[in-house]
């Protein structure tokens, strides 16, 4: 690809991992912090309009509005798009994936290759995307940009060449947790598995077992990513565990900011101690029933154990 840097765009953050292994929650703690760049339900409705970006600003202030709208009224759940909310709840600005600026560009979802048109097409995608991720740096006042997308799991070849000093910060969590908590979740059952090529719920009227199908996504996710990140040098990738973000959030967010070259901020640090964090990780063990769970984990064996999992 040529001329991957023709503007300013820093050294963005890209977080990959599988759905529900707690991205969104990664996401938003670091967004939290002053200097940092994200993409804002304002710029996913005008992605190729830059000055919308300034409209950030506004939540860069601490308050407990901020709280309630990114995390919940309790400040306990990053994922808050599947509850009723207020005109200006929708409207305050907040950290979301933000799928319509690849769209922009003219990025389909899941780039594993070069387009059909060749390598200038690819060429020009990636020229627009960082000439996007300029104008929200420039705008938004902030420095580093931060960027969850649970497609970027298959981009992420793509996205290494456009931005060469890109980090990468992958999250993992125990493959079991992850199947339990995609079959809870209001957008699974209607969602396009992208290695399926259709939806939970076509799987499960052409008699498969949904069980099989939550299991096997977080197997693909996993070596779809794994294969992707051999297009990162080593130090521009950091491997998380869930486990240990939800056992010690604040010191755990912190380290990645660091990684990410986002300084310390005492009121960034004072903003993470009133978040609440509480411990799903474990639900599984009490709510799969025991067939469920041993299906799940014949499928799961191989990287459940090569990550220290066990079955």
């Amino acid at each position: 690809m040529e001329g991957t840097v023709d503007v300013d765009v820093g050294e963005p953050l890209f977080i990959v991992g599988a759905p529900r292994s707690g991205t969104s929650l990664l996401y938003k703690l670091l967004c939290l912090h002053p200097e940092a760049v994200w993409i804002s339900n304002w710029n996913r409705r005008a992605p190729g309009v830059a000055p919308v970006a300034a409209i950030n600003r506004l939540a860069r202030r601490p308050t407990s509005r901020r709280r309630a709208v990114w995390f919940g009224s309790d400040a306990a759940n990053a994922y808050v798009y599947g509850r009723r909310r207020s005109l200006w709840e929708r409207l305050y600005p907040m950290p979301v994936e933000g799928e319509p600026l690849y769209d922009h560009c003219g990025i389909g979802q899941g780039r594993v290759a070069p387009p059909a048109e060749g390598a200038q097409a690819e060429a020009e995608e990636a020229a627009c995307l960082r000439r996007v991720f300029a104008g929200l740096r420039r705008w938004s006042g902030g420095r580093v940009l931060v960027f969850k997308r649970i497609a970027n799991n298959q981009r992420i070849p793509f996205l290494a060449e456009a931005f060469p000093q890109a980090r990468f910060v992958h999250l993992i969590r125990d493959g079991r947790a992850v199947a339990y908590s995609l079959s809870r979740v209001d957008w699974w059952e209607d969602g396009v598995v992208w290695w399926y090529g259709d939806t939970p719920r076509r799987w499960r009227e052409r008699g498969g077992d949904p069980w099989e199908l939550a299991a096997t996504h977080w197997v693909r996710e996993l070596a779809s990513i794994e294969e992707g990140l051999c297009a990162v040098p080593a130090g521009r990738q950091l491997e998380l565990r869930y486990e240990a973000l939800v056992a010690a959030p604040a010191a755990t967010v912190m380290g990645v900011a660091r990684f990410a070259g986002l300084d310390d901020h005492p009121g960034w640090r004072s903003e993470l101690d009133r978040i609440s964090y509480p411990n799903k990780n474990e639900a599984w063990r009490e709510r799969l029933a025991p067939e469920v769970r041993q299906r799940v984990e014949a499928i799961q064996h191989a990287d459940l154990v090569r990550l220290g999992h066990g079955t």
